[in-house]
Formats: C-alpha cells, sequence, structure tokens
C-alpha cells in the first residue's frame, strides 16, 4: 500500500534545474531517489495530466501532444478512434491511464522509476503543477467548494473496500507491518495484528478502523473536517483509488460477454456459496471468525450472520443470510446491476480461491 501520500505542495521559485529537483523531492516521499508505482499513482490522476498537458484547452491533442503525455510513437493511432487525425480526451482515457504509463517508462519491469526512466512522469508532474492542476482530485471530492473535506464528502467519495482493492498491490488480502506503520503509526498497526503475524488482514483492519474512522485519524485538530495538510493522506488515497480503478482489468474467466463488466448470472455461473464457503474454510471446522467475515463484508453483515452471538459464523448461519446474488448486490456499490472496476475485487479474490479449491482437490474446473 506504502504511505498514505502527500499532495500539498509549493511550487519553488529558483532556477528550473532546482525546481525539477523539489518536484522529484515531492514525488519520491520515502527519499530513496527512486519512484514506486504508488508513489507516483498517490500523486496525480489521468486527467490531471490531461489537462495539464493540453495547454490550448481546446479539448484535444495532436501527434506530438500524445507523443508528449504517453511517451509512445505508436500509440496515436490507436487512440485516435474515430480517425479524425486528433485525439479527444475521452479518446485518451479509453486508450491509456497513469499506471500504463509508468509502465512503459520502467524499462526494467522492477516496480520501480530510478535515473532517467522517472524523466517522463517528473515533467508530467511540474506540468500537472505549473499549469494549476495540483487539486483537482481534492475539488472532486470537494463537493461545496470550500477547499476542504468533510468527512460527508471523503465517505461520498470512496468506500473502504475501494481503498482495499486499490492498495492491494500484490493481491493477497494483507498488509504489511512497515505499510501500517508508515501511513499511520507503530499504536495503530500493533491494534490491527490482533493475530500477531506481522501482517495485517482487511479483516483485522476492518475490526479496528472504518473509513469513518481513517478520517478521524487524519483529523489531527478533530474539526470534523481536514483543511491544508491534513488532507494531503486522503487526497493521495484517492488518487490511488481513482488510477486503480482506470487500469482495472476485467477477468475474462467471469466476465464472459466481454463486456467489461460482470452480470449477475455471469458471477452466479462461476461459483456457488457452497464452494466459497469450503475453499475458505482453511481449517475445516465449518465456521468463519469475525476476522474472516470482516475481511469481505462490513461489521452490520457480520452481526446478522452471527445470529447465536457467539463470535463466529456457521455455514449455516451464513446460508440463512447470503447467497451469491445478494453477494454480489453488496458489491454493487453504484446499484448498477453490474459490477465494474474496483466493485469486481472481492467477487474476484472469492472466484480465484474457489478455482484454487477445486485444483487442489482434484475437481474439474473446465
Amino acid at each position: 500500500m506504502g504511505p498514505f501520500l502527500l499532495f500539498f505542495v509549493a511550487i519553488a521559485t529558483a532556477s528550473p534545474v532546482k525546481r525539477q529537483e523539489d518536484f522529484y523531492g515531492l514525488l519520491d516521499l520515502n527519499g530513496d531517489n527512486r519512484l514506486s508505482k504508488n508513489e507516483v499513482l498517490a500523486s496525480m490522476i489521468m486527467d490531471q495530466a490531461i489537462f495539464a498537458m493540453d495547454p490550448d484547452g481546446d479539448g484535444f491533442f495532436n501527434i506530438l501532444q500524445v507523443y508528449q503525455l504517453t511517451d509512445d510513437p505508436n500509440i496515436f493511432p490507436l487512440l485516435d478512434t474515430n480517425s479524425d487525425g486528433r485525439v479527444s480526451y475521452d479518446e485518451v482515457r479509453q486508450g491509456t491511464n497513469m499506471a500504463r504509463i509508468f509502465d512503459r517508462e520502467d524499462t526494467n519491469g522492477d516496480g520501480f522509476l530510478d535515473g532517467p526512466e522517472a524523466a517522463k512522469m517528473l515533467f508530467i508532474y511540474v506540468e500537472v503543477i505549473t499549469r494549476g492542476q495540483g487539486f483537482m482530485s481534492r475539488d472532486m471530492m470537494d463537493t461545496n467548494g470550500d477547499q476542504v473535506l468533510s468527512k460527508v464528502e471523503v465517505l461520498n467519495a470512496m468506500t473502504l473496500d475501494q481503498v482495499f482493492a486499490a492498495t492491494d498491490e500484490d493481491r493477497d488480502g494483507h498488509y504489511t507491518q512497515q505499510q501500517l506503520e508508515d501511513s499511520f503509526d507503530v499504536m495503530t498497526y500493533q491494534l490491527m495484528d490482533a493475530n500477531l503475524d506481522g501482517k495485517v488482514s482487511f479483516g483485522e483492519f476492518r475490526k479496528v478502523m472504518n473509513m469513518g474512522a481513517v478520517f478521524d485519524f487524519f483529523d489531527k485538530d478533530a474539526s470534523g473536517s481536514l483543511a491544508g495538510d491534513e488532507q494531503n493522506s486522503m487526497i493521495g488515497v484517492y488518487n490511488l483509488v481513482l488510477n486503480a480503478g482506470a487500469d482495472w482489468f476485467t477477468d475474462p474467466a467471469l466476465d464472459t460477454d466481454g463486456d467489461g463488466k460482470l452480470s449477475k448470472r455471469e458471477v452466479e455461473n462461476s461459483m456457488t456459496l457452497e464452494r466459497i464457503m469450503a475453499a475458505n474454510d482453511q481449517d475445516g471446522d465449518g465456521q468463519f471468525t469475525e476476522l474472516d467475515i470482516l475481511s469481505f463484508f462490513d461489521r452490520a453483515y457480520f452481526l446478522r450472520m452471527d445470529a447465536d452471538g457467539d463470535g463466529l459464523v456457521t455455514f449455516a448461519e451464513m446460508r440463512a443470510v447470503i447467497d451469491v446474488g445478494t453477494f454480489f448486490d453488496y458489491c454493487d456499490a453504484d446499484g448498477s446491476g453490474f459490477l465494474e472496476s474496483l466493485e469486481q475485487y472481492k467477487v474476484i479474490a472469492l472466484y480465484y480461491s474457489v478455482v484454487n479449491y477445486d485444483q487442489n482437490n482434484g475437481v474439474n474446473t473446465n
């Protein structure tokens, strides 16, 4: 997950060389003299780059501007889907994103931009800040335009599940000790690591903090709003959510009609509740702990499932409350009837737990 990242910047007034050095320092948050993917993706979103790299503001890119943005000499005809000789903002958004630009610049594929590899991202970042686009994502959350973020504005902008999906780089459903200590503090990590295994599952995280509690942690003056530097971490997280959503790839194993989103029927056809329960009951005792449930559901759902109040959810208790269809509805945060982008995260995690279980138990999944 990496640090929950700064975003407040003061534009340097020194020479251009010095200014580039200063901006590099703003991107290189841990000071290791290289840029990680999350450092870049938490610092700017694609729309900031699009607006900053189109200085005449006409809403279109020519071939040179596309190259300046993407560093790819071959991408223009791919983006120009209507073959009109120019690329609209929407064509850019549909054809590339910040994560893909990062990956192109990461020529050795090590997940970091070192030395000359960082030049393109640094150039874009300088353009974003110097052309006045630095607070675009803050303003997207700030619905009343007062330049501070209320708790309601933050909770309306993103969910804890979206944050999990956007920050779980290795898709293992856990944060490391270092990630939590960088993002919060040592005490918060120790409070979250309930089983003392040196990492924090999403269930352990959710038992201690919901999205409102995350807001409260960064609201240092307890004013009920985030102002000035208090906003930095939340803006960085929101940037990660937006960038991860833009780069999301819908798994074709589930997306059988190839429309880039998951319907309820596609999800129901891919797995059953019985297979999900069997695949995730690691000790084979026919029940789940609170932390197991909280990795996929909020606390209100756990309380509904735990009918006898013993702190455990049996298979029978789970069957009485949820099936694959209602789990789909729970993940469908916008109520569209489809799972798009980060909404798919938990469904895909369960699907692959079922696939692995079937393979390990000799079940033919073809």
